[in-house]
């Protein structure tokens, strides 16, 4: 069963069988346009993001029921672009979502350098971590952090 209850959560989901789901500027475009919707309609308050190939990461806080809502949104509006854009049609992503609580202290501290050990060169353009984003609001620690 997937948490409803309010709370700070890192967020991931894959692709089928690896298949890249970013393919070109027009995909990463997109999946950034659509966490920054989602913040406009205030569904989400995102706090860092990483796009790759494969899958994307995303640290949000959420409203209590806004966790599913939120996730399934992307995750469709996402799919539905990225087949449209690629003449393809089907699943993009494996499963759903996967969210983990961050609960602790040690685990919020953690995790901003672990979506920034992902991508595969840095600076990595669709990372929140090298790049400022409007849309993104800090966590006090991540404050003290520099991009890059």
């Amino acid at each position: 069963m997937r948490p409803e209850h309010a709370g700070l959560f890192h967020v991931t989901t894959r692709s089928i069988a690896e298949e890249h789901i970013f393919r070109d500027h027009r995909d990463y475009h997109a999946g950034v346009q659509i966490i920054a919707e989602l913040v406009t309609d205030k569904f989400l308050v995102c706090h860092d993001f990483c796009l790759m190939p494969t899958h994307y990461h995303l640290l949000a806080s959420f409203e209590e029921n806004m966790l599913k809502l939120a996730i399934h949104r992307l995750n469709r509006r996402y799919a539905s672009g990225f087949n449209r854009r690629h003449g393809r049609r089907g699943h993009v992503f494996d499963s759903p979502y996967t969210s983990v609580e961050v609960a602790t202290e040690a685990h919020a501290f953690r995790l901003p350098d672990y979506l920034a050990e992902n991508p595969p060169r840095r600076p990595w353009p669709w990372s929140s971590r090298d790049v400022d984003f409007a849309f993104v609001e800090r966590l006090p620690w991540l404050e003290t952090l520099e991009p890059g």
